[in-house]
Protein backbone atom coordinates (compact mmCIF):
# COMPACT_ATOMS: atom_id res chain seq x y z
CA UNK A 1 0.00 0.00 0.00
CA UNK A 2 1.37 3.39 -1.00
CA UNK A 3 1.42 6.00 1.77
CA UNK A 4 -0.37 9.30 0.93
CA UNK A 5 1.94 12.23 0.07
CA UNK A 6 2.06 14.18 3.33
CA UNK A 7 2.51 11.01 5.41
CA UNK A 8 5.30 9.65 3.22
CA UNK A 9 7.95 11.48 5.27
CA UNK A 10 6.79 10.14 8.62
CA UNK A 11 8.39 7.36 10.61
CA UNK A 12 7.50 5.30 13.67
CA UNK A 13 8.93 7.82 16.15
CA UNK A 14 6.77 10.63 14.69
CA UNK A 15 3.67 8.51 15.26
CA UNK A 16 4.65 7.31 18.73
CA UNK A 17 5.56 10.83 19.89
CA UNK A 18 2.23 12.11 18.58
CA UNK A 19 0.43 9.21 20.28
CA UNK A 20 2.00 10.04 23.63
CA UNK A 21 1.10 13.71 23.09
CA UNK A 22 -2.52 12.70 22.35
CA UNK A 23 -2.80 10.58 25.50
CA UNK A 24 -1.55 13.46 27.65
CA UNK A 25 -3.83 15.90 25.87
CA UNK A 26 -6.98 13.78 26.13
CA UNK A 27 -6.44 12.84 29.76
CA UNK A 28 -5.46 16.38 30.69
CA UNK A 29 -8.21 18.14 28.77
CA UNK A 30 -10.82 15.78 30.17
CA UNK A 31 -9.60 16.15 33.77
CA UNK A 32 -12.88 17.89 34.73
CA UNK A 33 -14.76 14.79 33.54
CA UNK A 34 -12.43 12.29 35.27
CA UNK A 35 -12.51 14.18 38.57
CA UNK A 36 -16.24 14.82 38.19
CA UNK A 37 -16.83 11.07 37.84
CA UNK A 38 -14.71 10.42 40.91
CA UNK A 39 -16.51 13.03 43.01
CA UNK A 40 -19.99 11.93 41.90
CA UNK A 41 -19.15 8.28 42.61
CA UNK A 42 -17.91 9.34 46.05
CA UNK A 43 -21.33 10.84 46.74
CA UNK A 44 -23.01 7.58 45.55
CA UNK A 45 -24.40 9.22 42.45
CA UNK A 46 -24.19 7.18 39.26
CA UNK A 47 -22.95 9.71 36.70
CA UNK A 48 -23.61 9.44 32.99
CA UNK A 49 -22.19 11.16 29.95
CA UNK A 50 -25.20 13.49 30.08
CA UNK A 51 -23.92 14.93 33.37
CA UNK A 52 -20.84 16.15 31.51
CA UNK A 53 -22.26 17.07 28.13
CA UNK A 54 -25.64 18.75 28.59
CA UNK A 55 -24.23 22.27 28.45
CA UNK A 56 -21.92 21.85 25.48
CA UNK A 57 -18.82 21.05 27.49
CA UNK A 58 -17.37 18.87 24.74
CA UNK A 59 -17.68 21.80 22.35
CA UNK A 60 -15.32 23.70 24.65
CA UNK A 61 -12.94 20.76 24.86
CA UNK A 62 -13.01 20.53 21.05
CA UNK A 63 -12.24 24.21 20.60
CA UNK A 64 -9.34 23.77 23.01
CA UNK A 65 -7.94 21.05 20.69
CA UNK A 66 -8.68 22.81 17.40
CA UNK A 67 -7.08 26.16 18.31
CA UNK A 68 -3.50 24.94 18.90
CA UNK A 69 -3.87 22.61 15.92
CA UNK A 70 -4.73 25.61 13.74
CA UNK A 71 -1.70 27.44 15.13
CA UNK A 72 0.67 24.54 14.39
CA UNK A 73 -0.60 24.32 10.82
CA UNK A 74 -0.20 28.03 10.17
CA UNK A 75 3.06 28.81 11.94
CA UNK A 76 6.23 29.02 9.91
CA UNK A 77 4.38 29.49 6.63
CA UNK A 78 7.62 30.28 4.84
CA UNK A 79 9.17 26.95 5.79
CA UNK A 80 8.04 24.23 3.38
CA UNK A 81 7.34 20.63 4.23
CA UNK A 82 3.97 20.67 5.94
CA UNK A 83 1.91 18.53 3.57
CA UNK A 84 -1.82 19.13 3.36
CA UNK A 85 -1.54 22.49 5.10
CA UNK A 86 -4.51 24.08 3.30
CA UNK A 87 -7.05 21.31 3.89
CA UNK A 88 -5.92 20.72 7.48
CA UNK A 89 -6.12 24.45 8.20
CA UNK A 90 -9.61 24.56 6.73
CA UNK A 91 -10.71 21.54 8.78
CA UNK A 92 -9.34 23.14 11.95
CA UNK A 93 -11.09 26.42 11.24
CA UNK A 94 -14.37 24.64 10.47
CA UNK A 95 -13.97 22.69 13.71
CA UNK A 96 -13.51 25.89 15.70
CA UNK A 97 -16.62 27.34 14.04
CA UNK A 98 -18.65 24.18 14.72
CA UNK A 99 -17.59 24.18 18.38
CA UNK A 100 -18.52 27.85 18.60
CA UNK A 101 -21.95 27.20 17.05
CA UNK A 102 -22.68 24.37 19.49
CA UNK A 103 -21.68 26.43 22.48
CA UNK A 104 -23.50 29.59 21.36
CA UNK A 105 -26.64 27.52 20.77
CA UNK A 106 -26.50 26.11 24.31
CA UNK A 107 -25.72 29.49 25.84
CA UNK A 108 -28.61 31.10 23.96
CA UNK A 109 -31.01 28.33 24.95
CA UNK A 110 -30.22 28.74 28.65
CA UNK A 111 -30.36 32.53 28.79
CA UNK A 112 -31.56 34.04 32.02
CA UNK A 113 -34.20 34.25 33.45
CA UNK A 114 -35.63 31.15 31.79
CA UNK A 115 -34.64 28.95 28.86
CA UNK A 116 -35.77 30.48 25.58
CA UNK A 117 -35.25 27.50 23.31
CA UNK A 118 -35.31 23.76 23.79
CA UNK A 119 -32.06 21.89 23.21
CA UNK A 120 -32.04 18.46 21.60
CA UNK A 121 -29.82 16.91 24.28
CA UNK A 122 -29.23 13.73 22.30
CA UNK A 123 -27.97 15.69 19.27
CA UNK A 124 -25.90 17.97 21.49
CA UNK A 125 -24.33 15.07 23.36
CA UNK A 126 -23.49 13.00 20.29
CA UNK A 127 -22.58 15.98 18.11
CA UNK A 128 -20.17 17.56 20.57
CA UNK A 129 -18.64 14.20 21.49
CA UNK A 130 -18.10 13.39 17.79
CA UNK A 131 -16.59 16.85 17.32
CA UNK A 132 -14.23 16.18 20.23
CA UNK A 133 -13.13 12.85 18.73
CA UNK A 134 -12.58 14.56 15.37
CA UNK A 135 -10.58 17.36 17.03
CA UNK A 136 -8.35 14.81 18.75
CA UNK A 137 -7.76 12.84 15.55
CA UNK A 138 -7.02 15.97 13.55
CA UNK A 139 -4.68 17.28 16.26
CA UNK A 140 -2.93 13.89 16.31
CA UNK A 141 -2.45 13.89 12.53
CA UNK A 142 -1.18 17.47 12.53
CA UNK A 143 1.25 16.60 15.33
CA UNK A 144 2.57 13.64 13.31
CA UNK A 145 3.08 15.88 10.26
CA UNK A 146 4.69 18.59 12.36
CA UNK A 147 7.02 16.03 13.94
CA UNK A 148 8.00 14.80 10.48
CA UNK A 149 8.74 18.36 9.40
CA UNK A 150 10.70 19.29 12.52
CA UNK A 151 12.43 15.93 13.08
CA UNK A 152 13.31 14.59 9.61
CA UNK A 153 14.65 11.07 9.20
CA UNK A 154 18.22 12.07 8.36
CA UNK A 155 19.36 8.54 7.50
CA UNK A 156 16.54 8.07 4.99
CA UNK A 157 17.26 11.48 3.43
CA UNK A 158 20.99 10.67 3.17
CA UNK A 159 20.22 7.30 1.57
CA UNK A 160 17.87 8.93 -0.96
CA UNK A 161 20.49 11.56 -1.78
CA UNK A 162 23.16 8.88 -2.19
CA UNK A 163 20.90 6.89 -4.52
CA UNK A 164 20.12 10.00 -6.53
CA UNK A 165 23.81 10.91 -6.83
CA UNK A 166 24.66 7.36 -7.92
CA UNK A 167 21.94 7.49 -10.55
CA UNK A 168 23.15 10.88 -11.83
CA UNK A 169 26.74 9.60 -11.88
CA UNK A 170 25.70 6.54 -13.87
CA UNK A 171 23.82 8.75 -16.32
CA UNK A 172 26.89 10.97 -16.74
CA UNK A 173 29.12 7.96 -17.28
CA UNK A 174 27.23 7.02 -20.45
CA UNK A 175 27.86 10.43 -22.04
CA UNK A 176 30.91 11.27 -24.14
Amino acid sequence: MKVPGPLRNTNKSHWSDAGIWLVYNVFGSLAPVWFGLLILETFSRKPSLADFSQHGEFALYSAAMFAPTFYIINRDLKIPGFGGRQILGLLSLLGILAATCFFVAVTTAFMVPKPVLEIDQNFLRHGTFALFVFSGLLAFLVTVLDNARLMPDVRRIATQQQEQLSKQFDELGGQK
